[in-house]
């Protein structure tokens, strides 16, 4: 299994609302792309987040089942909105 997680600061402007949207938009994406066991986003409430407020995780069975997600169409629609909003992110991926 390979797994994703990419977390983020956003920018000051980004609301809450635009963020859920986004993070309901990637959820989608478990049931489009093959291979994926599931896809977890949230709100980072740990009081040393250093300003990281949010966070994705996909759990992928197979690194072609990661790569898929990260290439899908929409994925790439909803990554074009993010890669704005976003002041700083930290993307980590591992085998387990």
């Amino acid at each position: 299994m390979i797994t994703h997680i990419a977390i983020f600061k956003w920018k000051p402007e980004v609301t809450k609302e635009e963020i859920e949207e986004a993070f309901n938009e990637i959820r989608s994406l478990r049931d489009k792309v093959e291979g994926l066991s599931d896809i977890l986003c949230g709100e980072n409430y740990n009081k040393w987040n250093d300003g990281f407020t949010h966070a994705v995780v996909v759990l992928a069975d197979t690194q072609e089942a990661l790569d898929a997600y990260r290439n899908h169409p929409d994925h790439k629609k909803i990554a074009a909105k993010t890669d704005v909003w976003e002041e700083k992110g930290i993307g980590i991926n591992f085998k387990c």
